[in-house]
């Protein structure tokens, strides 16, 4: 009974709550130590994204950093309650992720309309003009052939 009470210190918060049999059980410390080091990683790169937010950022980039940010948090708060052996289906932290995915969707959605190549237009019809072999001519910015141009004038009540 004594031993079970002695817990295997290996630094790790959660070695109070684990059986003496896992604290002891190596390939779970290891899993638990990439967890606790991945945990800390996650939790400098945060704190090194709010400094950043300090500085001037252009607006879209605040967005897009807030939209991440909440996500991020949304999702270790899910992971959170999954690990407890919460039923989450209806929990709020659902609409806070469902939001935050389509805030970045619609980030992303915007950024690349934004990044779509355009079709400078007057360019583009001389160059089909020039290619065709049909005269165009220009009629109230529209094209038309000049076949249609005479037909239009000689249409045309004077």
């Amino acid at each position: 009974m004594a031993e079970e009470n002695q817990a295997v210190d290996n630094g790790l918060p959660c070695n109070a709550y684990l059986d003496t049999r896992l604290q002891e059980d190596e390939s779970i410390q290891r899993i638990l130590k990439t967890f606790y080091s991945s945990i800390e990683l996650l939790e400098a790169d945060t704190e090194a994204l709010a400094l950043q937010a300090e500085r001037t950022v252009n607006t879209n980039d605040q967005i897009k950093l807030d939209s991440y940010l909440v996500y991020l948090n949304s999702t270790l708060f899910f992971i959170y309650l999954k690990l407890q052996g919460e039923d989450v289906s209806n929990h709020a932290v659902m609409h806070d992720l469902r939001r935050a995915r389509d805030l970045l969707a619609r980030d992303k959605e915007i950024n690349e309309a934004l990044a779509a190549p355009r079709l400078d237009m007057p360019p583009a019809k001389r160059f089909i003009a020039a290619g065709t072999h049909t005269r165009f001519v220009d009629m109230n910015g529209v094209m038309v052939t000049v076949k249609q141009y005479i037909k239009s004038n000689e249409a045309a009540p004077k």
